[in-house]
């Protein structure tokens, strides 16, 4: 993408965005502190989407906080995973905490607790994850709605769409910058939880992202060299230091660093060089130039290096890194020739980075990548030295063993730079700076006045922000000099020496008589108490009373009969949609609908893609049918006029499926069709937050799919109250966890349908990643190819091809037809068959067998031949 849009107008402030480093434990908290962050964020314990990492306790909470803000560095709590129904009041009591020890923010991911969290504490800022996958105005508007301040979008954006969703919204909105990139649209991926139980939306990712895959077309593998190696949905690490500029000028308010698995030098490094660039973007002085930007990109390089991808934000679609998925280093040459000997290797290379003995490599062999110590450095005439400069030609001394593998032409790395580590950890902390008053009359008590100045620029500060300052009187009264007198030049002096605490002086201010005596130690004393006053001011400030929230006080949020919904409202509903909502739920005196799980029937809802299927499942007895958006035109044509009728006289509910993602431009296009369908008496099925926005903006009936991540009846009762009349929940609960959510939304007297997943591929991850491109390019793969990923141990997982987007689906057929009688005890209302895959004949057996369960009648489905079948996480959970 071209600059050009963002170029300079005598109109344009440039107003510095805060950097946002990763936290993983207290040393990496304080290396970005060194990195002069402006604002940090962590978890805690298992509720964030980073439980490798070392993480913080309650019991180190506060101090963590103190710590941070000490610094001037602002605190935000990652509490970004899908909440179960029994984890929601001890949710509540670390968000008490959170609450009390001063946290600036909460990152989440749940919409309930958003929703409780909102109304307990209306004074705490909460931040929509990117785990929400929000990637258009539309939904920021939506989780603006229910109280968020700031929106963490999709990576997936580029810097146009990011501008013009800062451009028109209320939010704040935040951005990633640099570090791993989720393959899937982060929140939309059961990858890993499907493969190895190990939930990535619940911070447990296993990352089979970055193990080998190999690709069949058509029963036939193809050649790796085809897509540029083993790892083809391995992200290379997104660094768009040297276009940071396009990004500053979008207007987002924080640059966001992912790492907080990472080693604290990546985090000082990375820290440090977002911060000088955005200083020297919307400083005074000249831009950084590209030199300048490249030379910090190597050294981030030297700390963790995948390969690096400007990302989707400038522009870059191939963000995969099919060569290698882990670690490898900055380039360092390629070996010109080998010396072998018993004790080493000397391996012969022009060098592409400075290096020292004791340094990391990484060896890209023809059969894998090794790592070594650098044991010594020779030069070309013979002589040992400690370190080499960038150009030279020396001979590296590794490990004999590692050198058996190595050959002319291998590709070298470096690793670990000694001597970078050890500058990053010398680094200083960042100091807060202040501004100090100094009153030093005769006959008056020696007098300091110490204040915070605000680095922020007045556009960026709130109405109500002021900087604290304190004043502090000495008992000691100022004295005529009878000999030495204490000169201006040594007050300054000692109100600057500020070495031992968090602040720096910034500027100092001197009121004072000529020929005055002040003792050094009182100057020191008071200089050093001011100090003091001003550490437990700013400390004080954060501090918060606790409300210690009991959930049960809180059911009224879900209460329909309280709030209403749209979808209470029968004269909105379709006539179909009415008479599945009858077969589940009760009218209440008032008129609304509330569960009722004792009198309910279980109905069977049907997804298949295209519209001979859907008259088949239709005909076969399906009570729901879910098609996609695309085909409504197909369905008004006049030859389907007379079938659609009879459904529609045997209330057969139709539901539109809208896409799973949908930027602004593809909104903008789809909303014409949106008003086609409300207009012609059917609901549509919505997978993100801005197609709920325009569900409710236009009136249209909408269910509300399993992509939501619901885990909680809070969750599926916002929905409800936004218009939805049916939820679907998340695939990675369990029966005893969905029975909890149906029991919580009978208890608050919640209305609204909920659905679970019983057949079908589960759809592992979508991803805008244009996967099949260079096989499309090469016509290896067509439109009707038959495309399979598979792994090491023969799992195949089929890929399709939408647009440029790709998705992927899981290698197992999930079947709960066995269980399906005892499905009615969990208290869910619909039971859903994702049929996509499956031929007519298949799609009729399918239903039928479904249908006869229901009726209580013993049933079995013939297995398909290759086809291994699961009950997913229904038996186990995450």
């Amino acid at each position: 993408m071209s600059t050009e849009n963002y170029t300079c107008t005598p109109n344009y402030t440039c107003i510095p965005p805060e950097v946002l480093a990763p936290v993983g434990d207290e040393e990496a908290l304080f290396a970005a502190i060194r990195g002069g962050a402006d604002a940090v964020y962590f978890g805690i314990g298992e509720f964030n989407a980073r439980q490798g990492a070392k993480n913080f306790t309650l019991e180190n909470l506060d101090e963590a906080v103190k710590l941070a803000h000490s610094h001037g560095v602002l605190v935000y709590l990652a509490f970004n995973i899908p909440i179960k129904q029994k984890e929601l009041q001890h949710a509540l009591e670390i968000a008490d905490c959170a609450y009390a020890a001063g946290v600036d923010a909460l990152i989440l991911q749940d919409l309930g607790l958003l929703r409780l969290l909102n109304e307990i504490y209306p004074d705490l800022e909460i931040h929509a994850s990117t785990q929400m996958t929000i990637h258009n105005k539309g939904g920021v508007d939506f989780v603006a709605g229910m109280g968020a301040k700031r929106v963490i979008v999709s990576r997936e954006l580029t810097a146009a769409e990011v501008k013009d969703i800062v451009d028109h919204s209320n939010a704040e909105i935040e951005v990633f910058v640099h570090g791993a990139l989720c393959y899937s649209y982060s929140g939309k991926c059961l990858f890993s939880s499907f493969l190895h139980g190990r939930s990535a939306n619940r911070g447990a990712c296993a990352q089979p992202c970055r193990r080998r895959y190999r690709f069949v077309v058509n029963g036939r593998e193809v050649d790796e060299r085809h897509i540029g190696g083993s790892y083809p949905i391995s992200c290379a690490e997104l660094s768009t230091l040297t276009g940071l500029e396009e990004i500053v000028k979008t207007g987002v308010v924080s640059l966001k660093i992912e790492g907080r698995m990472k080693k604290p030098e990546y985090v000082t490094a990375s820290a440090a060089a977002y911060k000088a660039a955005v200083e020297g973007i919307c400083g005074p002085g000249d831009n950084p130039t590209k030199e300048e930007l490249e030379a910090r990109e190597s050294e981030l390089a030297k700390l963790f290096y995948r390969g690096f991808t400007r990302g989707f934000i400038l522009g870059e679609k191939g963000v995969s890194h099919p060569k290698y998925s882990s670690n490898y280093g900055a380039f360092l040459g390629k070996v010109l020739d080998i010396s072998r000997s018993k004790g080493n290797t000397k391996l012969t290379v022009r060098l592409n980075q400075d290096i020292q003995v004791k340094d990391g490599i990484s060896i890209f062999t023809r059969e894998r990548m090794l790592g070594s110590a650098v044991t010594g450095i020779v030069t070309i005439s013979g002589e040992h030295i400690k370190s080499a400069k960038k150009g030279e030609k020396v001979g590296l001394e590794i490990s004999s063993k590692t050198g058996r593998a190595v050959q002319r032409g291998d590709e070298l790395y470096l690793t670990t730079d000694t001597r970078l580590l050890d500058t990053l950890q010398k680094t200083k902390l960042k100091t807060l700076p202040v501004s100090l008053k100094v009153r030093a009359r005769k006959g008056e008590q020696f007098t300091v006045v110490i204040g915070e100045e605000s680095e922020k620029p007045v556009e960026t500060r709130k109405t109500t922000e002021k900087s604290p300052f304190v004043e502090f009187t000495a008992d000691y009264v100022v004295q005529e000099a009878e000999k030495a007198p204490t000169t201006v030049e040594k007050i300054r002096k000692a109100m600057e020496s500020l070495g031992d605490t968090s602040f720096e002086a910034a500027s100092v201010e001197i009121d004072a008589d000529e020929n005055i005596f002040i003792p050094v130690g009182v100057l020191k004393n008071a200089r050093r108490t001011a100090a003091d006053l001003l550490l437990e001011k700013i400390l004080s400030e954060d501090q918060r009373e606790q409300k210690h929230p009991n959930l049960e006080d809180f059911d009224y949020l879900c209460n329909s009969e309280i709030h209403g919904s749209d979808m209470s409202d029968k004269n909105g509903l379709t006539p179909a949609v009415n008479e599945t909502l009858n077969k589940t739920l009760s009218d209440t005196s008032s008129g609304t609908r509330v569960r009722n799980l004792a009198s309910k029937q279980l109905l069977l809802s049907v997804e298949v893609n295209e519209s001979s299927s859907f008259f088949e499942a239709a005909f076969a007895g399906a009570d729901i049918i879910y098609v996609p958006v695309s085909k409504f035109e197909e369905f008004s044509a006049p030859e389907n006029a007379e079938k659609l009728e009879d459904l529609k006289a045997k209330k057969v509910e139709l539901v539109f499926r809208v896409p799973l993602i949908n930027h602004d431009y593809e909104l903008e296009k789809l909303k014409p069709l949106l008003v086609k369908i409300k207009e012609a008496g059917f609901g549509i099925a919505c997978s993100e937050f801005g197609t709920v926005q325009l569900a409710k903006e236009l009136s249209i009936p909408f269910t509300a799919g399993k992509e939501f991540n619901i885990f909680n009846s809070f969750t599926a009762s916002t929905l409800y109250q936004a218009g939805a009349y049916r939820t679907t929940l998340s695939s990675e609960l369990n029966l005893s966890e969905i029975k909890n959510i149906c029991e919580g939304l009978q208890t608050c007297k919640s209305s609204g349908q909920t659905e679970i997943f019983v057949y079908g591929r589960e759809l592992m991850l979508i991803t805008e990643n244009d996967l099949l491109k260079p096989l499309v390019d090469r016509r290896i793969v067509r439109k009707d190819s038959k495309v399979l990923l598979l792994d090491q141990e023969g799992s195949e997982f089929p890929v399709e091809r939408l647009g440029t987007r790709t998705l992927i689906y899981n290698s197992k057929v999930l079947d709960m037809l066995k269980y399906v009688k005892n499905l009615k005890d969990y208290g869910v209302d619909v039971l859903r068959l994702d049929l996509s895959f499956n031929s007519q004949a298949e799609i009729k057996e399918i239903i039928k067998a479904y249908k006869e369960a229901l009726a209580g009648k013993e049933n079995r489905l013939k297995p398909a031949r290759g086809i291994e079948y699961t009950t997913g996480h229904y038996f186990k959970g995450v």
